[in-house]
């Protein structure tokens, strides 16, 4: 796991495809660049109010509708550092004594390649397994603390979004779609987007 600042984040996902909006130090949204084009990409999405012990598995099963055997870009959109905060925690996560800043600065987490095997627990290294503990450490911390992010790999013009405590995967493939609605559907995520 290591973390990105804006322009190496940029760089890992390719300048053509990606920019970002700077709109305060605790809001950096990342954004799609459509090109010429247009946009053909679709979304499915729900409200993330499911039983706290599938929380883990099914952000797992989000890592593992990417494509496999490439990293994971985590960008954090933006993070609230108020009372109950999950800042901190989240921060003791991605390493020891990092400045109160480090997010502002270094808003992508890049993880992996994790497993192609992502949801055995006895399949990979020891590191790919303990690099998909952390991404699903990560992305119920800033679920709980209703922060906006996505999950993206380099290569790929999928990604799923986290935004107001909604679960949003963006595909121009049926077939992916079709996959995140099994996730959806089989961790009972029920209740439409808020």
């Amino acid at each position: 796991m290591k973390s990105l600042n804006i322009t190496e984040a940029i760089k890992y996902l390719g300048d053509d495809k990606f920019a970002v909006s700077l709109e305060n130090p605790e809001y950096r949204r990342l954004l799609y660049r459509i090109g010429n084009g247009t946009d053909k990409s679709e979304r499915i999405g729900r409200f993330l109010d499911l039983d706290p012990f599938n929380l883990s598995y099914v952000f797992l099963s989000m890592a593992d509708w990417h494509p496999k055997s490439t990293h994971r870009l985590l960008w954090i959109d933006h993070f609230s550092d108020g009372f109950l905060s999950q800042k901190r925690n989240f921060l003791k996560i991605l390493g020891d004594d990092l400045p109160s800043n480090h997010l502002a600065e270094n808003p992508g987490i890049l993880l992996g390649p994790l497993s192609d095997e992502l949801m055995d627990q006895l399949a990979g290294t020891h590191q790919q397994r303990t690099e998909a503990e952390e991404l699903a450490t990560l992305c119920i911390l800033l679920s709980v603390g209703n922060w906006d992010a996505k999950l993206l790999t380099s290569g790929s013009t999928d990604y799923i979004e986290f935004w107001e405590g909604n679960i949003f995967f963006y595909s121009e493939s049926i077939e992916a779609l079709h996959r995140a609605t099994k996730i959806l559907n089989f961790y009972g995520l029920k209740t439409p987007t808020k």
